[in-house]
């Protein structure tokens, strides 16, 4: 139990560093929390701060991500850990402790946690953005497809419920996010009249 409690805290702290924020603050000067729909996310400093900001971020994201995995590896070494380690750190980057409201969604630190620990996986569950997005090019249609796919796949992939579970923390936190305020590249349409 004293495992599971130190990889919660350990998840929680490294996803709540605000990447996003950061990279932002660091390459603009400017708080990408009053941008767009006030997610500190990466497609939102891609969207208002161009790619090298959004490189940064992106890439710090994919390291929480890897650092969390590591860790649940050296502490348990079992694969229940990384999940635990990852879902905590979406749930950190999502409501993070060091910025009192607008947090990112967590997908970047969810997906890079799951592609170190099933990258098989990972790819059948991209298969239900990409089609729907070549098909429809419906960016937000794509996007929740991908959402249900997530616990969906790990349930057949694993033949456990657990992981099913792990799939819908691990997305669920995004998806009250986007209801709350909004898609960042919806928003960033709208602005710009593109519709």
């Amino acid at each position: 139990m004293a495992t599971f409690i130190i990889l919660i805290l350990i998840g929680y702290l490294l996803g709540s560093i605000p990447s996003s924020y950061l990279s932002m603050r660091a390459f603009t000067g400017k708080d990408i929390r009053t941008m767009g729909t006030g997610n500190a996310t990466v497609t939102a400093v891609l969207l208002h701060g161009g790619k090298r900001p959004a490189l940064v971020a992106f890439l710090t994201e994919m390291a929480k991500a890897g650092i969390c995995v590591l860790i649940a590896h050296i502490m348990v070494g079992e694969i229940w850990a990384s999940f635990v380690i990852v879902v905590a750190a979406v749930i950190g980057c999502n409501w993070p402790i060091w910025l009192r409201r607008g947090g990112g969604q967590g997908m970047t630190i969810g997906v890079s946690g799951l592609v170190l620990i099933n990258v098989l996986a990972v790819l059948i569950m991209a298969a239900w953005y990409i089609l729907p997005m070549v098909i429809t090019r419906r960016h937000v249609l794509s996007n929740r497809l991908f959402r249900m796919a997530v616990p969906i796949v790990l349930w057949l992939w694993y033949d456990s419920w657990e992981y099913a579970l792990a799939g819908c923390l691990l997305v669920m936190p995004s998806l009250i996010k986007e209801m709350m305020t909004g898609d960042d590249v919806v928003e960033a349409r709208k602005a710009n009249g593109v519709g």
